[in-house]
């Protein structure tokens, strides 16, 4: 099936009309799990964005070109019109790359992109691009995970972490924060290695309704998560994001759900937590689009938890594209807080580990279109070991304890996939 691949590629000749990037693509009905095929991977980096509202899957292995910084990826882009991967740290350090080998699945079908930088070495580049192709025949059955944890570390006890709360609330009352977004990092064991795709795998089974992501440098550390949370996503100059922030319990108890529901759709705090964040948002686009408009408060549910969720929809003004929204939405005000470089600060002497990927945003970028989740509801997996983060928004008239619980309900959602194959 990947043999007229292959042969475009062996015969590929480099001209003085060559493009900076040769895309060698091929379009079949259906391919297989993308994510058993790359469970049979050993080449990275590695990349995999289910999105949440469409059946659209994206995976790739290897790196072509990358770029450290959003401006340099939109140049790219713009010029290439290619398709980018990967996103910013919460930090906004930023990592971009064009892949070696990419396969997109969607509605109507599979594509399958090769690519080749004109401007490297030609015998090397057209090497990895054969080796990459060999690829596609290589996949390895996902099969259920019956680990048992145990948990090791955590960055903050629940006494420590309640200090830092009322450390934040100390500075709400003083109206040094308006919100602060704080969050926890606890490491588990088990006797076995964790396999990140089977993990994924079993998260996209129970953890409906969110974007799923995995992201790996190397064999060693795999990101991996399953986030309910848009940054932003773009269709021309039209582009959509969302405030995702207040939170209620989802148990397996429908009648306590629905008063759940009704609670929090009529709770003050969580109410104004939310339209903080709608605030931020709308705030820090108005130099890049024309109009903005918000939706009314709905309910975001998920298998633990349940969100109120207000869309925000804007018309970006036609010197702007992807690069503008990343650096005026993230981090929004519901990972970080209001005012933002307040917020940051005081995570910054507060919080004892670094956030890296948590709280960042993980995408893809094109000249037509591009779309970017928010990283939360993660988890490093290192081996046999797993780093699980979860934050909750601390504004005034936040209870301490009732922010543990919140962070632990969270964290939840993740470890128990562990034990779901008993």
């Amino acid at each position: 099936m990947f043999e007229s691949l292959a042969e475009k590629v062996k015969s590929h000749q480099v001209n003085p009309q060559s493009p900076m990037i040769s895309v060698f693509q091929l379009e079949i009905a259906e391919f297989g799990d993308l994510l058993a095929w790359m469970k049979g991977q050993d080449t990275f980096p590695q990349y995999y964005l289910n999105f949440r509202d469409s059946v659209r899957k994206i995976a790739a292995i290897g790196k072509v070109r990358s770029f450290s910084d959003e401006i340099s990826a939109q140049h790219f882009v713009a010029s290439q019109d290619l398709t980018l991967v990967g996103g910013m740290t919460f930090a906004k350090q930023g990592h971009f790359w064009l892949p070696r080998l990419m396969i997109e699945q969607n509605a109507q079908g599979v594509r399958i992109s090769v690519y080749m930088d004109n401007q490297a070495d030609g015998a090397q580049e057209k090497r990895e691009a054969l080796n990459a192709l060999k690829t596609l025949q290589h996949f390895t059955a996902l099969e259920p995970l019956k680990q048992q944890v145990k948990l090791v570390s955590q960055k903050a006890n629940q006494a420590q972490w309640c200090s830092w709360v009322e450390r934040a609330l100390i500075a709400i009352q003083q109206n040094k924060l308006t919100k602060v977004v704080l969050a926890n990092e606890s490491q588990f064991e088990s006797a076995q290695p964790i396999n990140a795709k089977d993990f994924l795998a079993e998260s996209e089974k129970q953890n409906t309704g969110c974007y799923h992501f995995l992201y790996a440098e190397n064999a060693d550390c795999t990101f991996v998560g399953s986030t309910p949370e848009r940054l932003f996503k773009r269709q021309g100059p039209q582009v959509k994001t969302e405030a995702l922030a207040g939170t209620a319990l989802m148990s397996d108890d429908e009648q306590q759900n629905q008063q759940q529901a009704a609670w929090l759709l009529q709770d003050r705090k969580n109410d104004e937590e939310n339209l903080f964040v709608v605030k931020d948002i709308c705030d820090n686009l108005q130099n890049v689009v024309t109009q903005v408009n918000v939706g009314k408060v709905e309910l975001k549910q998920l298998r633990r938890v349940q969100h109120l969720r207000r869309q925000i929809e804007a018309t970006l003004k036609p010197e702007f594209s992807d690069a503008a929204c990343l650096q005026a939405i993230h981090p929004t005000a519901a990972v970080s807080g209001l005012p933002q470089q307040k917020a940051i600060a005081f995570l910054q002497n507060s919080e004892n580990f670094d956030r890296t990927w948590y709280a960042g945003t993980l995408g893809v970028m094109s000249k037509q279109q591009g779309e970017f989740c928010v990283t939360i509801r993660c988890a490093f997996i290192e081996q046999n070991k797993i780093r699980i983060f979860a934050g909750a928004g601390i504004v005034e008239g936040s209870v301490p304890l009732l922010e543990w619980q919140e962070i632990e309900r969270k964290a939840s959602g993740l470890l128990t996939l562990l034990s779901s194959g008993e």
